[in-house]
């Protein structure tokens, strides 16, 4: 079982999915997560793999499938993310079956622009 964080990390405000294999996910950081007290106290970074685990978890609900990560192609951070000044972020995910697995383009913004992008294929598990 792949330890989730939705509910701890984040909540997903509101979810848009299409039939062509798009979504946006509106999600609140939750500034109270255990996560911030190691990563930095006093000064809360959201850590890069916690947002591209969010992004995994959002593209399990737009696929219903069980998937995990197996080749991050591109991630490029272009804003640091923090509970305090992203509380609310935007992830957008555009999902496309090829063969056994499933190519991702995904960002990260918030109403001043985007804060991560990234490139990935994931597998779904069990196969």
């Amino acid at each position: 079982m792949i330890e989730m964080l939705i509910k701890d990390y984040y909540s997903i405000d509101n979810a848009t999915v299409t039939d062509d294999g798009k979504g946006t996910f509106e999600v609140s950081l939750n500034p109270e997560c255990m996560v911030y007290q190691g990563h930095f106290p006093g000064n809360p970074v959201s850590p890069g793999v916690c947002n591209i685990q969010m992004i995994i978890e959002c593209a399990r609900q737009l696929t219903g499938k069980q998937l995990m990560l197996s080749n991050l192609q591109q991630c490029r951070l272009t804003t640091l993310i923090t509970p305090q000044t992203h509380s609310r972020l935007k992830i957008s995910l555009a999902t496309e079956p090829k063969g056994d697995v499933i190519k991702l383009k995904a960002d990260i913004s918030d109403d001043s622009g985007t804060c991560l992008e990234m490139k990935a294929e994931l597998s779904i598990e069990g196969q």
